[in-house]
């Protein structure tokens, strides 16, 4: 990258990161510096200084070196296309293209950065994870992927947490209920102070994910806190990929709570929803389901 073209190159970026973080430039600029500062920044017509510019990253939810990575690799544009589609994968559990995506491309992602490299382990160990159900094995990667870039009591970045919460499922899925009830809700004071999301859909998984443990290890009424919450958050962000899973687990809390009526009412929205929406192969959404209802020995 030409010296000359580092602040033309460095605001329009910053600009798409402020738009997704739906940011106004007022608010971006708040304790930092002048809006008109912003502007000029985003316009090409400033470089900022490099205080400037880590506060304004940091508020942003990523880290100058990442800034810089993304502007100057020339394989940063194939590197992103790739992470878009995968985000679509996630979004969808569709856990087989994730694994078939990333290993098509190996080769290629060797050359990205580290940021890059943690994204793509992150999701290979992820479907890797889900299509053997070596649950140990996922949550002895996790902790290396981790330590790539995590400096133990700073707040994470979107993946850095889904990596804890990652490991947190692991741990439910190995049945290790009270551990991973424990660790989920030691990760759950982040979710405020991530600024960044490369998808919505992290903390309705989050909330998916901890109200599972929180019934495993018969905590019924803290759930049913948490269940309104992601319900709410589900809607208001148009995740309807896992407002299916949140309606059935709401039916499984009036089941557990002796509302059989109430039960049926939330498991049958569960599956229209899912009818409406299916747009993967499925096999996550039906595991979930046999597995939730294993739990409480209803066969339906």
């Amino acid at each position: 990258m030409e010296n000359t073209n580092y602040y033309i190159k460095v605001g329009p970026y910053l600009k798409e990161l402020r738009k997704k973080n739906n940011m106004t430039r007022s608010q971006l600029a708040n304790g930092i510096c002048s809006v008109s500062y912003i502007t000029r920044i985003e316009n090409g017509n400033r470089c900022p200084s490099s205080v400037i510019l880590r506060q304004l990253t940091n508020k942003l939810g990523i880290t100058p070196e990442y800034l810089f990575r993304a502007i100057e690799s020339p394989a940063s544009l194939r590197s992103q296309e790739l992470l878009d589609q995968i985000f679509i994968y996630i979004e969808r559990h569709d856990f087989n293209n994730i694994y078939k995506l990333i290993n098509e491309e190996k080769e290629k992602l060797n050359e990205t950065s580290i940021h890059d490299m943690q994204i793509f382990k992150t999701f290979k160990c992820l479907s890797e994870t889900v299509l053997s159900k070596n649950y140990q094995l996922g949550i002895n990667e996790l902790e290396y992927i981790l330590d790539l870039t995590y400096t133990k009591g700073c707040n994470p970045t979107d993946i850095e947490f889904l990596l804890m919460l990652m490991y947190g499922y692991f741990l439910l899925l190995n049945n290790q209920e009270e551990q991973a009830y424990i660790h989920l809700l030691n990760i759950k004071k982040y979710m405020d102070n991530i600024k960044f999301l490369h998808t919505r859909a992290i903390f309705p998984a989050f909330y998916m994910i901890l109200i599972t443990a929180c019934f495993d290890t018969s905590n019924l009424e803290e759930s049913s806190l948490y269940l309104d919450t992601a319900i709410d958050y589900c809607k208001k962000n148009n995740t309807y990929s896992y407002l299916r899973e949140l309606y059935f687990i709401k039916g499984e809390l009036y089941y557990r709570l002796k509302k059989e009526k109430d039960f049926k009412i939330w498991y049958n929205k569960s599956l229209i929803l899912h009818d409406m929406i299916k747009d993967s192969d499925n096999e996550f959404f039906n595991e979930f389901i046999q597995d939730r209802l294993s739990k409480i020995n209803v066969t339906v």
